[in-house]
């Protein structure tokens, strides 16, 4: 821990001393709400801010697989709370969602930005929905990558029903034991992750290709304390109204997590402003597993919002 604080008060130092400016591609420390949150910079464009999901991942899968959009924003990854780079509080009531999204603001705040442009990937996805309801005035549009905006019996519905797809395969039944609370061990966040998995992925061999990345970086801290602070427990579905920016909601249509017809379908329908786009054999890494269609379609969206390719 000591050796953490004093490599962010030498990078706090050398950013002073030589006037580093907060949106230089690279990586960075921002000092805000009483804690310290790691972000890095990348790409052109529209100043745009990517969450880690919250509950543990940090930012380096979403920084390994999302570069093309680099070529249309000025992408500024960030770990939230506890994950990654960032530190946290260690009162673990200081994990809930408004907390997630009053950081957002304040990160917005440091980079010294009026508006910005969201993305957000699972229970990131839910933070800038959350954000978006929020500070609507405060937003230039969003990218909803297979994200979550509330349970209910239709999304438990779905997720037994596209998990039920995978039966006869190896990793099933152990991940079915978990779903449906057959398996009562208290396993850590990295190792349920580890089990679970395959269930993310449409093609295993893609999910081969992915933890060949080496990206997979998770804080069982964040994960204990998001879980103490019912981080991410909200309904939003009623007030996405409140939304009026342009948003585009991006689902693979064999994701059992934040699945298209409980999520992506009804988010869509509740954003007066939003267009849908469902990624073909693609799981809940959508863009990762059909990087053409996902490019694509995405590309035709930016467009028509006025959101250029940077050369």
């Amino acid at each position: 821990m000591k050796k953490i604080c004093f490599l962010i008060t030498i990078i706090s130092a050398s950013t002073f001393l030589f006037g580093q400016k907060p949106l230089v591609n690279g990586d960075h420390f921002a000092p805000i709400q009483g804690i310290i949150i790691h972000y890095c910079v990348r790409g052109k464009g529209p100043v745009c801010l990517l969450p880690s999901p919250g509950w543990g991942p940090s930012i380096e899968y979403l920084k390994s697989t999302l570069q093309p959009l680099e070529k249309y924003f000025t992408i500024v990854y960030y770990d939230t709370r506890m994950s990654g780079g960032s530190s946290g509080p260690s009162d673990t009531t200081k994990y809930t969602s408004k907390d997630f999204m009053e950081e957002m603001d304040s990160l917005r705040v440091y980079l010294h930005q009026k508006k910005i442009w969201l993305i957000g990937h699972s229970a990131g996805g839910f933070q800038i929905l959350n954000y978006g309801i929020h500070h609507n005035d405060k937003v230039n549009g969003m990218i909803v990558l297979d994200g979550i905006a509330g349970e209910d019996s239709l999304r438990t519905a779905e997720l037994m029903k596209i998990v039920s797809k995978r039966k006869g395969l190896p990793y099933y039944q152990k991940g079915m034991d978990i779903f449906s609370g057959k398996d009562h061990t208290n396993y850590s966040i990295t190792k349920v992750s580890q089990i679970l998995l395959p269930f993310y992925f449409h093609d295993s061999t893609k999910m081969n290709e992915f933890l060949k990345l080496g990206v997979i970086q998770m804080s069982e801290k964040a994960g204990s304390y998001t879980t103490a602070s019912k981080f991410g427990t909200e309904y939003l579905f009623p007030d996405l109204k409140k939304i009026t920016v342009p948003t585009l909601i991006v689902v693979g249509d064999d994701d059992f997590i934040c699945d298209k017809i409980s999520q992506a379908d009804r988010i869509a329908k509740n954003i007066p402003s939003s267009s849908e786009i469902v990624i073909k054999n693609a799981g809940h890494f959508s863009w990762f597993e059909q990087p053409k269609q996902f490019l694509d379609d995405c590309e035709r969206w930016l467009q028509k919002h006025g959101i250029k390719r940077q050369n």
